[in-house]
């Protein structure tokens, strides 16, 4: 350790152990100048407790890089309960000096990222619990609703041991909180060595270059000629108009209720019940939900579930009109919040919930989904297209349905509505 004796930045990057971090601090300020600034590159131990062994805690702040680092733009800019504002101000500027694009975070469970992105893996692994689908069939749906990954591809690429250490430890911090759950899937498949790529074999076998399992979409239905739209609401504008453009469908128009009604069914956009559920309060007969996807124009997949009662005629008619809107169709269980919808909803509410508790800045939890885990949009940004009042509906609905405190909806989500 002695040659780092004149450096001025030192950043560690060794084992998640916080006594092995602070006893190697304790040796390098001995060794180093007074105002030598300290960075630690953890992705979850606190920077408070790490500085906490220092003669001087306000020299130390955290520099998170994301992997690979060559390639990661962003950097999380750790602010312990003692760092100074010089040094974090001197972290952010070396990032930029670096061609990086620094996020400043309070020192707090999972800092940014591994904190609001907690949702991604917890209720796809929620959903697979509870038979909602299988794991190709949420993982081809969140590609499609514009993320680069699904959420047990991006898991089997990560490691489930490391992704489970990290929901152990944001949930162990969090003292508990229901919202960070881990799965007990992932509990199992560590204790059989079913840890993805690396060893072969996890959500998805990777022996011999085998594929993964094909998604089952509906077979070619016969399409409804006629289509009334509602081209005056948003969520399902784009939709609409596609309609309204094609040469297969007779359309007319109406000026209040659902944006697109077939026959006697309406299409909406899912607001978090069940379709039987939202029958109740509709003047509809029938109902069809649909799943949230971010563009409707360009996405692949349509994704839609069916009111008990809806006859068959009905919903061939409905699956036939998206098909001939160049769609694939995956037919749902009538579950709530279908699969996107719930977890986008799940994870603008973690976005919101951050920024409430002081962890970082709106603009920099948005920055920070997008470089650091390529999100298609910010979370905010797409509470924004989607509307406030709607995330908090779906909220509503999920935590009603399942009785369960992790879908307890954000105070700062309730002040934007």
């Amino acid at each position: 350790l002695t040659a780092l004796a004149t450096c001025q930045l030192i950043v560690e990057a060794i084992v998640e152990n916080l006594s092995i971090k602070q006893e190697l601090f304790k040796s390098l300020q001995s060794i180093c100048a007074k105002d030598t600034l300290f960075a630690s590159n953890t992705s979850s131990i606190s920077i408070t407790a790490i500085a906490s062994v220092l003669d001087k805690p306000e020299n130390m702040i955290g520099l998170h890089f994301f992997n690979p680092a060559p390639v990661m733009k962003l950097v999380e800019v750790i602010a312990g309960f003692r760092s100074s504002e010089k040094q974090l101000d001197l972290g952010s500027r070396l990032c930029h000096f670096w061609h990086k694009i620094p996020v400043i975070a309070q020192s707090s469970p999972g800092f940014i990222v591994n904190r609001v992105a907690r949702p991604f893996y917890g209720e796809a692994l929620k959903m697979l619990q509870e038979g909602v689908t299988k794991t190709e069939c949420i993982d081809v749906l969140m590609q499609s609703a514009g993320f680069r990954m699904g959420p047990f591809s991006l898991m089997d690429l990560i490691g489930i041991d490391i992704n489970l250490a990290v929901s152990k430890t944001v949930y162990a911090s969090m003292y508990n909180d229901p919202r960070y759950r881990p799965s007990l899937i992932q509990e199992e498949m560590v204790a059989a060595n079913m840890l993805g790529k690396k060893t072969g074999q996890g959500f998805y076998a990777y022996h011999d270059q085998k594929e993964k399992p094909d998604v089952a979409y509906e077979p070619r239905r016969t399409a409804a000629k006629y289509v009334s739209l509602n081209l005056d609401k948003q969520l399902l504008a784009d939709i609409a108009k596609n309609i309204k453009a094609s040469k297969h469908f007779v359309v007319t128009e109406h000026e209040a209720g659902a944006c697109i009604q077939v026959g006697e069914c309406a299409v909406l956009l899912s607001n978090g019940q069940t379709c039987d559920q939202r029958l109740q309060s509709l003047p509809y007969k029938h109902l069809a939900q649909l799943d949230l996807m971010l563009d409707y124009e360009r996405c692949e997949i349509i994704h839609l579930a069916f009111d008990s009662g809806c006859d068959q005629q009905t919903r061939e008619h409905i699956i036939g009109m998206f098909q001939l809107l160049h769609k694939k169709v995956m037919l749902a269980q009538d579950l709530p919040g279908l699969v996107v919808m719930r977890t986008v909803c799940m994870l603008i509410n973690e976005a919101a919930d951050a920024i409430e508790n002081g962890v970082c800045s709106e603009n920099d939890v948005d920055l920070a989904m997008q470089k650091g885990v390529n999100y298609p949009i910010g979370l905010l940004q797409w509470a924004n297209v989607l509307g406030y009042a709607q995330v908090v509906e779906v909220l509503e609905n999920l935590q009603q349905w399942f009785g369960d405190d992790r879908y307890r909806v954000s105070p700062w989500l309730r002040k934007k509505c």
